[in-house]
Parts: structure tokens; C-alpha cells; sequence
């Protein structure tokens, strides 16, 4: 293996490790919205001298900000809401098990996309997961619904970034404008619900939230160096390795009970995802 390929492997497993971790500490926290606030504070910190220095964006490119802000605060909303309701070892699996299955019916409804038996296979290995997650009483109606529409905006907000980045003159231009106007939605949203009291919540939370912001930031920057360095399949498929991470962090640092049925779960959500990067990678 290339030495080049084996750091972008590195990279994309540090990657899997940061962002599993950054949820964990989202859920950890006593008010979700508070350490999503904070995370956009971050964000505002990191980008706002990037913005100083590249200036503003070309006017075509305005409609993806604007896009990609919107979805993703619809994104935090919801996944604040069923980090809320469920546990962190059942919502994260299951909302990242819908996004296959959402990417692949969006791909079909809209581009016509016809699904092959590996593909179909993999998707059913995915819905046998989220089915296991959520037998028996793991996970309420309600935090199956939101960990459903976690998943749903986690798709939408892929392809919006995805053609966010290549309207963009640079990746960094979209990257700076989308931290620095996206931070300021939670924040907004935090006042709105508490008013004065938001302030009082946000100390409350401070800890975890700036870990859980640089958490986030560290989880970004090497996924894009790694996808630079090593073939976008295997960078994929080293980061739903976040899958498992999570499950570890949720039993020994929220000390979450792990069963037999939570874990076969997860290992198929994994199992499925892995299966449809395969097939997209040889197809």
C-alpha cells in the first residue's frame, strides 16, 4: 500500500472516530440545542477569517449557501430531537441506515436509476438492521420517526454540499460561507425557544459543546484530505466504520445497555452501507 493511501486511510479513521464522538457529546449534553449552539459558535470562530480573506462569493453561488444552510439547520433541529427521545446506541445507527435506502429511492424517483441485486441485497441488509434496532421496544415510534428524518436530511444535505462544492470557485469558498452563515441558526433557534434562558443553558453545556464542536471541525477537515489521498470507496467505507465507534462510546462513556439484538443491528446497518459503497465504487 502506498504511503499516501495509508495516511488517506488514517485520516478517514480518524475521521469516523471524531464525528462518532462529537454525536456522543451532543447527546450527552442536558440540552441538545444548547451544544448544537455552541458547535456553530465554533464553526463561526474557525470561518470567519477564511471569509475576511477570500472575500464574497460569486452571486451564482449564493442559492447553495443558502441551500445547504437551511438543510443542515433542519438537520441539527431533528437530530437534537431524537438524540432527545432515543438512545444514542439506537438513533445513530438508524439514521445512518436510512441514507442508503434514501439516496437509492431518491436515485431511482428522480434519476431514473435501476438497482441491481447487490444493491437490493445491501439494502435489505440495511432494513433488517434498522429492524432489529427498533424490535421490541428499542426505540420508541416516535425516535424511529426522528432518527428516520435524521436520515432523510442527512441525504439531502450530501447532495447539497456535494453540488455546493463543485458551483463553488473552491471547496474552501463554499466550506467558509457555509460555516459562517450556518452558525448563526442554532443560536437563533436556542434564543427563540428560551429567550434569556438560553444564555444560562449554554453555560451549562459549555463543556460539552466546545469539545463537541472541535470534535466536528477535526471530523471534517480530514475526511476532505482524505478522499485527496485514497480511493473515495475505501475513505467511505473506513468511515461507517463510525457505526461501531459509536456503539463502543454509547456502552462505556453514556453507559448505555449494548444487548445482543442492538449490536447484530448495527453490525448489519454496517454490513448493508459497506455492501452499497462497494457497488458503487466497481460499478
Amino acid at each position: 500500500m502506498a504511503p499516501t493511501v495509508a495516511a488517506g486511510l488514517l485520516l478517514a479513521l480518524l475521521s469516523a472516530f471524531t464525528s462518532a464522538f462529537a454525536h456522543a457529546l451532543l447527546k450527552s449534553g442536558d440540552n441538545k440545542l444548547a451544544v448544537l449552539a455552541w458547535i456553530r459558535v465554533v464553526e463561526f470562530t474557525v470561518a470567519l477569517p477564511f471569509v475576511l480573506w477570500i472575500g464574497l462569493p460569486p452571486a451564482s453561488l449564493w442559492p447553495w449557501i443558502l441551500a445547504a444552510v437551511a438543510t443542515h439547520a433542519l438537520y441539527q433541529l431533528v437530530l437534537s430531537w431524537s438524540y432527545a427521545v432515543s438512545d444514542f446506541t439506537a438513533a445513530y445507527p438508524i439514521a445512518r441506515g436510512f441514507v442508503p435506502i434514501f439516496t437509492a429511492l431518491l436515485g431511482v424517483l428522480f434519476l431514473g436509476d435501476a438497482l441491481d441485486p447487490l444493491t437490493l441485497a445491501a439494502i435489505a441488509l440495511v432494513s433488517l438492521g434498522i429492524l432489529c434496532l427498533a424490535a421490541r421496544g428499542s426505540i420508541s415510534p416516535t425516535g424511529l420517526l426522528a432518527a428516520a428524518i435524521t436520515g432523510l436530511f442527512t441525504t439531502a444535505y450530501t447532495l447539497i454540499d456535494a453540488k455546493g462544492v463543485r458551483a463553488a470557485p473552491d471547496a474552501l469558498t463554499f466550506v467558509a460561507w457555509f460555516f459562517l452563515m450556518g452558525s448563526l441558526a442554532m443560536p437563533t433557534a436556542l434564543l427563540a425557544r428560551h429567550g434569556r434562558a438560553a444564555f444560562r443553558l449554554m453555560a451549562r453545556d459549555r463543556k460539552a459543546g466546545l469539545l463537541a464542536g472541535i470534535m466536528a471541525l477535526v471530523s471534517f477537515a480530514p475526511a476532505l484530505f482524505a478522499l485527496g489521498l485514497a480511493p473515495v470507496g475505501a475513505v467511505a467505507a473506513i468511515r461507517e466504520s463510525s457505526i461501531i465507534i459509536a456503539l463502543v462510546i454509547g456502552s462505556l462513556v453514556l453507559k448505555e445497555k449494548l444487548g445482543t439484538r442492538r449490536l447484530s443491528g448495527a453490525l448489519l446497518v454496517t454490513a448493508g452501507m459497506l455492501g452499497v459503497i462497494a457497488r458503487s465504487a466497481f460499478s
